[in-house]
């Protein structure tokens, strides 16, 4: 490796670093918060509840036609801007909705579209961008840090927002409060724009590198593979989560009266719940695990719903959500390495659209299922312990049909905990250490 492509790499892997914590934080302080800030606004739990998943149907709708060939005429780095830049102001709508408390459902739930079109057709030229701008060698390694990071700087955003409005509750500005969030929403992009704009190479795909796969061959082939079966089987898994799932937030703000501190502490509790599970999965799992770990998550998501019908007790639900993180933690972690292992490179940005498409349709269908179910509910019945017990049901029945997909493959070891807390204080120069190692292994073998 050159000097200058050291420098050059060098120079990707800090920018990384620093749009991953602006990214985190964003998500932490502003996207975590999107349904308690339409509650606050005075619009209804049910169409608050909605809200949380119709902007990211949205979103993967433009997401289709965003990896169209209109978009593949220009480079990496230019869709990624043209993204970044789109997400960005669209905060600036929803700082106007909370300046002069716009309680319109259609219209919050129209920006935060915008916001989530933008955020998921990023993903696509993001993913193929950091493939050139990260040596392969060492690209695991990177990512590991990089994701553990990510992941802290969310829970700093989570504590962060959550204090803030627990005091702007007590002094009632909590609306201002929330625009000075989404304000603080809008300058993170705008610096995650920055490092884009700056550190990155405006690379172009080569030739045939990219195959773009078409929607009906895609739906066509499932029915003919392990992997299809097991796309249709989450498909139909999504849509009874998502019965009741979007509606425990608002069950937890608007029924149980919980406070913005105590509403934080259970979603930073779950979150913890996916961080413990996924460390001790990657280590201690053994590949033939992997098809018995997704029939041992699905029925640990199945009891979710159960159990936050038997008890309104805060501290049962701190232990309810802990376990539930764990149980998506090895759900999303079995799925991913089961239907992603045999997906062609070339073909990988269009299926993985694809599968991200039926996934959050099913989790639109079963939402909207699970209004229509709550709205047909009679008057003074208890309408959320109804709707939990409901959606309990609809899991199991659909875990009869769970398919039995085989992983060919070894799971991937992430860097030691301590090695990485070690290595915090001093992101910016990460690259560092493993650059020396890696380039005194490739001289060694030079040699």
């Amino acid at each position: 490796m050159s000097k200058t492509a050291l420098v050059s790499t060098k120079q990707h892997i800090k920018a990384s670093f620093r749009d991953a914590t602006y990214t985190s934080l964003n998500i932490g302080m502003a996207e975590s918060y999107f349904c308690a800030f339409m509650l606050a606004l005075g619009i209804s739990d049910v169409i608050a509840g909605l809200g949380t998943v119709i902007p990211q149907f949205i979103g993967v709708v433009f997401q289709l036609f965003s990896i169209r060939s209109f978009f593949r005429k220009y480079s990496l780095k230019n869709r990624m801007l043209l993204f970044l830049a789109i997400q960005a102001f669209s905060m600036i709508p929803l700082i106007l909705i909370g300046r002069y408390k716009v309680n319109s459902a259609f219209i919050v739930i129209g920006t935060l579209g915008i916001y989530w079109a933008s955020l998921l057709s990023l993903n696509p030229p993001w993913n193929r961008l950091m493939g050139h701008t990260v040596p392969l060698r060492f690209r695991l390694k990177f990512f590991s840090i990089r994701s553990q990071f990510a992941q802290f700087s969310v829970f700093i955003g989570l504590i962060t927002s959550g204090i803030l409005l627990y005091w702007a509750k007590e002094a009632s500005r909590e609306l201002q409060v929330y625009v000075g969030i989404f304000g603080i929403g809008f300058i993170l992009k705008c610096l995650s724009w920055y490092e884009v704009k700056k550190h990155h190479n405006d690379y172009e795909l080569a030739p045939g590198s990219e195959h773009r796969v078409r929607l009906r061959d895609f739906l066509r082939g499932i029915r003919h593979t392990d992997q299809g079966k097991l796309i249709m089987f989450l498909f139909f898994f999504y849509i009874t989560v998502h019965f009741s799932a979007p509606y425990f937030n608002p069950y937890m703000l608007g029924k149980l009266n919980f406070n913005y501190l105590e509403y934080m502490a259970i979603t930073s509790v779950a979150y913890f719940g996916r961080v413990f599970a996924f460390r001790i999965i990657q280590n201690k799992a053994k590949s033939h695990h992997i098809n018995k770990l997704l029939i041992f998550s699905t029925v640990g998501i199945t009891t979710s719903p159960l159990l936050w019908a038997l008890t309104q007790n805060y501290w049962m639900i701190m232990s309810i959500e802990f376990l539930s993180g764990c149980y998506w933690a090895a759900f999303e972690l079995s799925t991913i390495l089961l239907y992603y292992q045999k997906i062609d490179d070339r073909e990988r940005t269009s299926l993985i659209t694809y599968i991200t498409f039926l996934n959050t349709t099913g989790m639109v269908i079963g939402s909207a299922l699970g209004a229509l179910f709550m709205k047909s509910l009679p008057v003074g019945s208890n309408h959320y312990l109804i709707l939990f017990a409901a959606s309990t049901l609809l899991r199991a029945t659909v875990i009869i049909f769970a398919p039995h997909v085989n992983f060919m493959g070894q799971i991937p070891k992430i860097l030691n905990f301590n090695r990485f807390s070690a290595m915090v204080p001093s992101f910016l120069s990460i690259s560092r250490p493993i650059l020396r190692r890696e380039d005194k292994e490739k001289k060694r073998d030079q040699e």
